[in-house]
């Protein structure tokens, strides 16, 4: 009994003894801070010159000046496929946290419209940025002049022509989508263009190729100004300060219409702890400094910052209700 109790008491130290060796050890492989140790890569899903591009630069610039990362910052854009090139560029750097994205809506939708084989699951989310509106604008003098116009316009058995972008399934395609719903139109007798990026659809309705398009104000707003195009109605849910207070939202034109178009930054599937808490802090230190506050007046940008849990959950409550959204179309799966 004696030796049964020895036993005992040895066993107890020897695991009293582990365990203070592992409490005492916090610098593991995993839990090692982590900072990048060469170029890192900051990739568009868009065209060079779109919001998301403007986004990605400010983002690099920031980081910069303010001497946050030590290693050379490089953007590029790889658009294509409503932005499933990118992302599935930065998806396979797996584990490797020298290359980030920005991201947006097709990043969800693209699984539900059957765009790519890759999910929202294959990408890290870092965190949220902020929510920028869809304006619908058309040529300052062409034949549409409001949004109860282009209601009318959408309703006739040839539909004037709507660009989109990034290509299917992007906040403009789905702020379309919300508003031939409401107004009692079938999404899918509708003549939709797709465009690699905002600016190229805008180029072409000024070009007249197209009658309508559907972009950020960010990307509108320059022509707008110069009186080349006219805002007959922005999809936010209360009309925007400043030089754009003119334009009226489209539930107050009675189409309930409200859909935004978010950014966010992810990274490559499987980054470890070390890497997402490093780029955490780096975007925090983004949305921080004065030259972030400046651009989201500048812009339009409604902020809506959330780290990367709370980027997580975000992804999944807006897939869901995409998923109901994008249903009875006939591209959906």
């Amino acid at each position: 009994m004696i030796d049964r109790c020895r036993s005992l008491r040895w066993a107890f130290a020897v695991l009293a003894s582990l365990s203070v060796l592992a409490v005492s050890q916090p610098a593991t492989a995993q839990t090692a801070a982590w900072s990048p140790q060469h170029n890192v890569e900051i990739i568009v899903p868009t065209a060079a010159g779109s919001s998301m591009d403007l986004l990605a630069r400010l983002i690099q610039d920031i980081l910069k000046k303010d001497g946050a990362i030590a290693t050379p910052i490089t953007v590029q854009a790889k658009p294509g496929a409503s932005g499933a090139v990118a992302w599935s560029y930065v998806s396979g750097k797996t584990g490797d946290g020298h290359y980030l994205a920005i991201s947006g809506p097709t990043l969800l939708s693209n699984e539900l419209l059957g765009v790519g084989s890759m999910t929202y699951k294959d990408i890290t989310p870092i965190a949220q940025l902020f929510t920028e509106y869809e304006v619908f604008a058309v040529a300052a003098q062409g034949p549409i002049k409001t949004g109860a116009n282009l209601v009318a316009a959408l309703q006739q058995p040839t539909p004037p022509s709507v660009g989109v972008a990034p290509g299917y399934g992007g906040s403009s395609h789905v702020a379309l989508i919300k508003l031939a719903r409401t107004a009692h139109i079938d999404p899918n007798s509708l003549t939709i263009v797709p465009f690699k990026g905002a600016n190229e659809s805008v180029n072409a309705l000024l070009g007249g190729h197209i009658d309508v398009a559907i972009a950020t104000m960010s990307v509108v707003a320059p022509f707008i100004e110069a009186g080349k195009l006219r805002a007959i109605g922005i999809a936010a849910p209360k009309r925007l300060p400043g030089s754009e207070a003119s334009i009226p939202t489209w539930t107050e034109q009675g189409f309930k219409v409200v859909e935004g178009n978010w950014r966010g930054i992810v990274g490559p599937k499987d980054l470890n702890a070390a890497e997402v808490a490093y780029w955490g802090g780096k975007i925090a230190t983004v949305v921080k400094s004065k030259a972030w506050a400046e651009s989201l007046k500048r812009y339009d940008w409604d902020a809506d910052y959330a780290d990367s849990n709370g980027s997580r959950q975000f992804l999944d409550v807006r897939y869901d209700e995409l998923r109901s959204t994008l249903a009875t179309l006939k591209l959906a799966k």
